[in-house]
């Protein structure tokens, strides 16, 4: 369990756990110092994010309408430079970046349904029925799937399409039976 301020950092951390790069996420690791108006401040950026080539991200996560704000821009330059002693990135994510659509909805359903115990053997046959068709909505694909009760057909699909293995446009529009999905190359 990682520690969330805001509702925005808690959808960051949702979607640091559906990147595939993502190792590593951890809250408040850093304390940054620099000066604003004389004064000596502490910046502690929301998080630190090891990939699995071992990149370092930090990571301050901030609404669009105060990125912009003078003292913000003063931690973030303090930020870069941190970053950059240490050869990390320093980065500024907002809610365009974190909430694009239907993104989050949809990682909160597939998090949510796509954690069910579900077997191997049962995630092979659906992937294999699909590389029949090779795309295909989810509705149609169940026509396949007939042998796999209800739960554990879309159990099945929604932990596939969280874990990358199939393809679904998570963006545009809710995930439903009508959701286009296909063997990610």
């Amino acid at each position: 369990m990682i520690p969330w301020d805001s509702f925005l950092e808690r959808d960051y951390i949702r979607l640091a756990d559906f990147d595939l790069e993502v190792n590593m996420i951890y809250a408040q690791d850093e304390q940054i110092t620099y000066l604003y108006n004389g004064k000596v401040r502490n910046h502690f950026p929301d998080f630190k994010v090891i990939t699995n080539d071992n990149q370092v991200w930090i990571v301050e996560v901030k609404p669009n309408a105060f990125v912009n704000d003078e003292e913000n821009q003063k931690k973030y330059l303090a930020g870069r430079a941190f970053c950059e002693e240490r050869g990390w990135t320093y980065i500024v994510v907002t809610e365009d970046d974190i909430r694009p659509g239907f993104l989050q909805q949809n990682l909160s359903l597939l998090r949510g349904l796509g954690a069910e115990d579900v077997s191997d053997e049962t995630l092979d046959f659906v992937k294999m029925q699909l590389e029949k068709s090779n795309e295909c909505t989810i509705g149609h694909l169940r026509m396949f799937c007939m042998n796999l009760s209800e739960e554990d057909y879309y159990a099945s699909v929604y932990q596939l399409i969280y874990f990358q293995e199939l393809y679904c446009d998570l963006i545009l529009q809710p995930i439903t039976n009508d959701s286009v999905i296909k063997i990610k190359e």
